[in-house]
């Protein structure tokens, strides 16, 4: 068997005509785009291989261990970007990309130099050279005689990291007695992965008036201070090999849609309203016309929401989390801790790695006995929606496997990488990016008694504020996304708008007070406060509708190469027992002086088309 002999998909297959029938109609086509020209994967493993063999049979320093294990990633990525603002493109770039990262590992697979700390956190080693091996910049245009160039360099620098770290591991282990005697690492029998798929062209002209068609959706809004629309495409193809002799090649693709607006309520309380859509590929992208609905619903959200009360006082009681907000809940609460990592070894004074705290829960119960939590990663769509966290082969080279993480509410088991723990010897494919993220989560109900209809589960709810006396409760529509918040948001309002919120803290910014009687009404931003997973043991039911929700999750690893990770949820709504709700509080800004220098007769429609 050769690792070139690929299993594609059929693309007419995945997607069939209905997909495409509804989709957004862009330019799109399965040829290979423009800028998509990345090396040749007969080269590429034909090179590996090569730089392989000369090192293990010639990377030596005097008196210093050899390499037992050394692993090469390329990886090959286009990114298409564009931003506009009020129907005008404020940014429009298409740029290829190429890196290399090499591991390297010294001593035995019991005791190596990774899995130690001395000033910073590194899979592989540890020095001022880093830069060189960990995602080194190669050039585009690449061939064999430069690809062994930049193996042969990346692989040295390696190298002599390794034998440095290994060095400082020993000395700090005459020093300790070692609790955890767990191997640092397991030899695995060689392997050939593939799982690649055409990448469609995307023309960027389209794209540009899509973003201007969208943005401009704004300019009816004058009251609105600032908004934009952002689009993302994301191509990649890496290639895997390790002195084991396991080869994997495979394709990732995402595109992103994203847009956020910004106002201040009569008061002065700053006010944010986002939606976002995320796909493998343009055209499974909402359709246009549901795009600009999307938009003007988000805006005039907003408008209502500068003139809606806010919440008097604190609430407590039960909260329902309605579709994306019901993903963002799990997304913030559950998706980060559902990872394992080696606690290394420091020579830092007082030196605390990541919270563990899931570790130290297996076997106790995190959700109702009616809901168990499984991640699927090879699942590429759920019912008409496709799922942007999907993978079938992880960044070591490993299947990425099915694992039953919760079952009738008792944790069984984390996701986990090659490195070993004393709670988990073997892999269950989840190195992403360099570190353990879920990829797809399903939560799936187990009892049909807690499980309803979505009328049902409202008025559920209402029953239970008329039960308890309360004169009204919360159901929640929107809840901010960490990634949204820090990249986007940030670039549209200037950094008036925080980042950050406090651990525990999720920042509701569409919730509605819902009276006994059927009765809602908007609410001004509030935040549901001291939540943690322990939260989530208090769900009373469930919608039997879900969703699939995709969001760009904060990576949680400790040795993450990037900050945010596509992952999706499939999710139903949500109820919890008891959830405390404040108001917002503190200064706020004050409100612009002058009011915007356009209004909407200003502006003919179509306007940058």
């Amino acid at each position: 068997m050769s690792v070139l002999r690929f299993y594609r998909r059929r693309w007419w297959s995945r997607f069939g005509k209905a997909a495409w029938a509804g989709s957004w109609v862009l330019a799109v086509s399965v040829a290979v785009g423009q800028t998509w020209r990345p090396p040749r994967t007969a080269e590429i493993f034909r090179a590996f291989e090569q730089e392989l063999q000369r090192a293990r049979s010639q990377l030596r320093l005097q008196g210093a261990p050899e390499p037992y294990y050394i692993e090469y990633r390329l990886r090959y990525q286009t990114a298409l970007v564009v931003q506009a603002v009020l129907g005008e493109i404020v940014e429009s770039s298409e740029n290829p990309r190429l890196t290399l990262t090499v591991g390297v590992r010294v001593g035995t697979p019991e005791v190596d130099n990774t899995n130690t700390v001395s000033g910073g956190i590194l899979l592989f080693g540890q020095g001022s050279s880093r830069e060189s091996y960990r995602q080194r910049l190669l050039p585009v245009e690449l061939n064999d005689t430069l690809l062994r160039r930049e193996l042969w360099l990346a692989t040295d620098a390696a190298y002599k990291d390794a034998v440095e770290q290994y060095g400082q591991k020993l000395n700090l282990l005459r020093t300790r007695q070692r609790t955890d005697t767990t191997p640092d690492f397991r030899l695995l029998p060689p392997a050939l992965l593939a799982d690649t798929l055409p990448v469609p062209r995307v023309g960027r002209a389209e794209v540009e008036r899509l973003c201007r068609e969208l943005s401009a959706v704004f300019r009816s809004y004058p009251e609105l201070i600032a908004s934009m629309v952002g689009f993302e495409y994301l191509p990649t193809q890496t290639w895997y090999a390790n002195s084991e002799g396991r080869q994997a090649v495979k394709t990732e693709l995402f595109t992103g849609v994203e847009v956020v607006a910004y106002a201040q309520a009569e008061d002065g309380t700053q006010l944010v309203q986002y939606y976002s859509a995320y796909a493998p590929t343009p055209a499974e992208l909402p359709s246009v016309d549901s795009l600009r609905r999307a938009v003007a619903e988000l805006a005039e959200r907003l408008r209502a929401q500068r003139s809606a009360p806010r919440l008097e006082q604190p609430y407590i009681g039960p909260v329902l989390f309605e579709g994306r907000a019901a993903g963002e809940l799990i997304a913030q609460l559950l998706v980060p801790q559902l990872i394992v990592e080696r606690e290394p070894l420091s020579s830092l004074p007082g030196f605390l790695g990541r919270r563990q705290s899931l570790v130290h829960r297996l076997g106790s119960r995190l959700l109702p006995e009616f809901l168990s939590l499984r991640a699927v990663p090879c699942l590429r769509r759920f019912e008409q929606t496709p799922l942007v966290g999907a993978f079938c082969i992880d960044d070591e080279g490993m299947p990425a496997e099915t694992v039953t993480l919760i079952e009738h509410g008792i944790l069984r088991q984390l996701l986990t990488t090659r490195v070993p723990t004393q709670w988990f010897p073997s892999s269950t494919g989840h190195n992403r990016a360099g570190a353990p993220m879920a990829g797809v989560l399903e939560c799936v109900p187990e009892q049909d008694e807690a499980v309803q209809e979505r009328a049902q589960l409202l008025e559920f709810f209402r029953q239970l504020l008329r039960q308890r006396g309360l004169p009204y409760g919360i159901v929640v529509r929107s809840v901010a996304n960490l990634n949204i918040m820090q990249t986007i948001l940030q670039q549209a309002t200037l950094g008036k708008y925080p980042p950050f919120v406090r651990e525990g803290t999720l920042p509701l910014l569409a919730a509605y007070r819902v009276y006994p009687d059927g009765r809602s009404e908007l609410l001004q931003p509030c935040d549901a406060v001291e939540l943690s997973v322990r939260s989530l043991r208090d769900i009373l039911a469930l919608s039997r509708h879900r969703i699939a929700y995709n969001y760009l999750a904060v990576a949680a690893g400790r040795g993450s190469e990037v900050p945010y990770v596509p992952v999706s949820l499939i999710v139903p709504d949500i109820l919890l027992e008891e959830v405390e709700i404040r108001p917002r509080e503190g200064d706020v800004p004050r409100l612009p002086v002058v009011p915007p220098p356009f209004v909407q007769q200003d502006v003919p429609a179509g306007k940058g088309k």
